[in-house]
């Protein structure tokens, strides 16, 4: 099971080398659904919010928890829901769609994994993302 720092140095380990490297190989860090018995794998949700009201403002989904060598996968606009899985200091490993109930986040797993289901993923900064109570 990793921790918040360990995953934290192996980020800082795998960016500075490659940061030469961002725009042929740009890094992807997975996001983990962390198992417990009794729990969904991803028991958190939220909804994007403060992105702007101009049409073009929008919320860029990243590659990995962080700026260069990452890069933009997806973009989400204010209201749209998220379903997050991970948070990694002000970033949120997320998922998303259209159709969230089928994105496989509310399975119950034994032991820490990759998600690998069929909705779009990736991070995005935790102050626009306003969390459902619980």
């Amino acid at each position: 099971m990793h921790s918040t720092a360990s995953r934290l140095g192996l980020l800082v380990g795998l960016v500075l080398p490659g940061m030469a490297l961002a725009e042929t190989a740009p890094l992807n860090v997975p996001i983990l659904m962390h198992g417990a018995i009794g729990d969904d794998a991803c028991p958190e949700k939220g909804r994007v919010v403060e992105v702007g009201s101009q049409p073009e403002s929008f919320l860029p989904v990243q590659s990995g928890p962080g700026e260069a060598p990452f890069r933009e996968i997806g973009r989400l606009h204010d209201g749209d829901r998220v379903v997050v899985c991970e948070k990694l200091g002000p970033w949120l490993g997320v998922v998303y769609g259209a159709a969230l109930l089928g994105c496989r986040t509310t399975i119950l797993v034994p032991v820490e994994q990759t998600y690998t289901g069929p909705c779009d993923h990736g991070w995005v900064m935790s102050r626009n993302v306003g969390l459902d109570p619980k």
